[in-house]
């Protein structure tokens, strides 16, 4: 299974319309540092300006000005509904097409789902970046070859798009699209999705005279981040999950050992070879064990191995697979 889905019906309805962008102002001072990003944002219409260190979020409709003589000015902050505060009105140059903006009134819905971005950030400032690590064993137990176990990113790697490697991205997508399943995944990923990211596209943004506008698009995390689901012997397995217009979909992106090698999986292209750094002598005998006994071959490692480059070759003999880590 290349792509898994979850959180159906993520946008729902209000798919079709034009997401409002939000962007942070990081390391902003003042609020002309904010007006100045607004601008900045390509495009007119609404945009939301957020400040995690300040703890506020305002929001501007820019549009382009031309209507008054060269060398005259127009001074903005004058909204179609409530006055803008102190301090945000904008003096820009007229008579040429410039962009300028007045201050809005923020949303009492965007105001409830900042402030959990602003708890969440203090809690997880890290979780912007589009990274995280959760321990695999998270996910629960799959059925493996004399019983019931762990989920392994090596079995994984090895089976994927079947056997274990399809039953890991179905175990994704059911516990990672429900409220519950998810916080007993990961409680920060878990606030993402559903606190925050999944609320935001069901926002309806006033526009002003424009009308409402549907869901906003968020610049802190954006529309995409990986999660790294590890084992406790550092290996990974990578899953890419995208906001889509159809929900949150997952896609497998590989499984590693802790020094980053590949896993092969079983349609790889024969013979099967991987290299590690000198280091990596546990690591290449593990995945020669692996694949042999797998494929009911041998494996072998050459005797006295002292390198800066080790290797690991598999070749198919018609029957079995005989594998050899040696240095190249």
């Amino acid at each position: 299974m290349a792509a898994a889905w979850v959180v159906a019906g993520l946008l729902g309805a209000q798919a079709a319309a034009a997401a409002v962008p939000a962007v942070e102002c990081r390391n902003c001072t003042t609020e002309a540092h904010e007006e100045a990003l607004a601008l900045g944002i390509p495009g007119q219409g609404i945009r939301f300006v957020y400040n995690f260190r300040h703890h506020s979020i305002r929001k501007f409709k820019v549009y382009v000005d031309s209507g008054l003589p060269s060398g005259s000015f127009v001074t903005d902050g004058v909204p179609v509904e409530p006055q803008p505060v102190d301090g945000a009105r904008v003096q820009t140059r007229s008579g040429t097409a410039v962009r300028t903006l007045y201050e809005m009134t923020v949303d009492s819905d965007m105001v409830v789902l900042f402030r959990e971005m602003d708890a969440f950030n203090a809690a997880y400032a890290d979780a912007w970046s589009g990274q995280f690590r959760i321990d695999i064993n998270n996910l629960g137990l799959t059925n493996g070859d004399t019983g019931v176990v762990h989920f392994d990113p090596q079995r994984i790697g090895w089976d994927y798009p079947d056997g274990e490697g399809f039953r890991f991205m179905d175990r994704v997508s059911d516990l990672l699209g429900g409220i519950n399943s998810s916080a007993s995944v990961d409680g920060r990923l878990s606030r993402l999705i559903h606190g925050i990211l999944r609320p935001a596209t069901g926002i309806s943004i006033e526009g002003g005279t424009d009308g409402a506008m549907a869901g906003v698009q968020l610049g802190s995390i954006g529309s995409e981040f990986t999660v790294d689901f590890c084992s406790s012997d550092d290996s990974c397995v990578i899953v890419r999950m995208t906001l889509t217009t159809n929900g949150l979909r997952s896609d497998y992106l590989g499984a590693f050992d802790k020094l980053d090698v590949s896993f092969p999986s079983l349609q790889s292209t024969l013979p099967i070879r991987r290299q590690w750094s000198g280091g990596g002598i546990e690591n290449a005998r593990s995945m020669a064990r692996f694949i042999a006994n797998r494929m009911g071959g041998t494996y072998s490692v050459e005797a006295g191995m002292t390198c800066n480059r080790v290797t690991m070759a598999c070749i198919e003999t018609g029957t079995s697979f005989i594998c050899k880590v040696y240095c190249p």
